[in-house]
């Protein structure tokens, strides 16, 4: 008698567990599936042109570069925008991949960080700018961080940064602004830790020279971009799983376009 009383708590712990779990999975899902569903609405509809022609079939299979465009292939309706929020700095979008997002700044760097543009809870967050960053032609580093999501959204993409053959087919980014657009052209990738130098603000320019030498010696992959005095950095950053609280960046140099 004993033996079936433990064998039935036992079943109905077990049954407890298996629902707990299986509603955890489902509402995961249903987030992942509403971050989607969320972000193609928001491109549709602040996405005033969009791209004509896709590089990727002729870059596909190969790691030749694809032809370096000067204008950025969509234009963004940032009157729209900031209707909506007016803590959108600008987009930024990488050609034939997921990257095609908002950017915002907030007080912090935990107010976007599972917030949608409306403020509410979004378990994909909002690209965010590092609160400490001032305009762009103030800083010579920008720091944008999004997270690296399980379903390949986001800044998931950029740990494929990791493979040389992935960035001859992705070497630019683009940034657009209410100001102004620019091209972001990729020359290093590393693993850091959370607390690396690069994050380190109102570091001197010999610094923070020596900092990106050193890590275009330790990038993942190669590039022929030559840095100029004076150049704008920018520096994206998610999170990563080589050791705890590891992070891989991805640093570029900002030109007007």
């Amino acid at each position: 008698m004993k033996n079936r009383k433990f064998i039935k708590i036992i079943n109905t712990v077990l049954i407890a567990v298996f629902v707990f779990a299986a509603f955890n999975i489902g509402k995961i899902y249903y987030d992942y599936n509403k971050a989607n569903n969320t972000y193609e609405v928001i491109q549709d509809e602040y996405i005033a042109t969009k791209e004509v022609e896709s590089n990727s079939e002729a870059t596909q299979g190969n790691d030749e570069q694809p032809p370096k465009s000067t204008e950025p292939p969509i234009a963004i309706d940032f009157d729209a925008l900031l209707n909506r929020n007016k803590d959108v700095i600008g987009w930024l979008y990488c050609p034939d991949t997921v990257i095609n997002y908002p950017v915002v700044q907030g007080k912090n760097n935990d107010q976007y960080l599972r917030k949608d543009l409306d403020g509410k809870y979004f378990v994909s967050g909002t690209l965010f700018a590092d609160y400490r960053n001032g305009a762009l032609d103030e800083d010579a580093n920008y720091i944008i961080y999004g997270h690296n999501m399980k379903n390949g959204t986001m800044f998931s993409s950029l740990a494929k940064y990791k493979q040389q053959s992935y960035y001859n087919q992705h070497p630019i980014m683009y940034y657009l602004t209410p100001d102004g657009n620019y091209k972001l052209e990729l020359f290093a990738g590393l693993v850091v830790k959370r607390d690396d130098k690069i994050y380190l603000p109102n570091q001197s320019e010999e610094e923070f020279a020596e900092l990106i030498e050193e890590y275009r010696a330790k990038s993942t992959f190669k590039s022929d971009i030559e840095l100029e005095y004076n150049d704008t950095i920018v520096t994206l950053s998610t999170c990563s799983y080589e050791f705890d609280n590891a992070r891989y960046i991805v640093i570029g140099r900002l030109i007007p376009v």
